[in-house]
């Protein structure tokens, strides 16, 4: 094979490449700026990723999740990240972090029954609310989080989630599943 021809393949080779890079740094998520619709959104593995409202932390018979939705319904996420917001209800809103074990905070028990949750199953995570740079939308940091605003939750506990009105009353929520 000649020299000129090894050249070729090889500049070649290395424009395929430079496409799949661009190609896959196009579909990763740049943060809020990606977010144009309603809703909670964290990024997983570089990816946005919206949260969905799970239903409404209630604390009639101990703390509890009401409905239940599906487990493949929850995005999960190795580590908490920001969490952006983008609904104008919640720009005032008292939200409190929380932490839990068990797909049904509030334990295994039928939702007409009392909770049978302990203190090791959950706990309350102080979180702050800071601006972005785009208007409408505000993010959510835990407070511990790393300087990029990470955080692992304790080992024992498998769900993240920001509740509305400090989860005292009836009150929506979204939640992550951690890896």
């Amino acid at each position: 094979m000649s020299r000129s021809m090894r050249r070729m393949l090889r500049s070649g080779s290395l424009l395929c490449m430079l496409a799949l890079l661009l190609m896959n740094a196009g579909c990763r998520a740049r943060g809020v700026s990606d977010i144009t619709q309603p809703g909670v959104f964290i990024e997983s593995d570089g990816y946005l990723v919206e949260i969905r409202k799970l239903g409404t932390l209630g604390t009639m018979y101990g703390p509890r999740l009401y409905p239940e939705l599906p487990e493949y319904d929850i995005p999960a996420v190795t580590k908490v990240s920001p969490i952006y917001v983008n609904l104008p209800e919640l720009a005032t809103a008292t939200l409190k972090g929380i932490e839990w074990h068990g797909y049904r905070f509030g334990g295994n028990a039928s939702p007409d029954t009392p909770s049978t949750a302990t203190a090791q199953d959950w706990k309350a995570v102080p979180i702050r609310k800071e601006p972005t740079n785009v208007p409408g939308i505000f993010k959510v940091v835990v407070s511990a989080a790393d300087a990029q605003g990470r955080w692992k939750p304790e080992s024992a506990h498998e769900y993240f989630g920001i509740a509305v009105d400090a989860g005292y009353k009836t009150a929506p929520i979204w939640a992550v599943k951690i890896k």
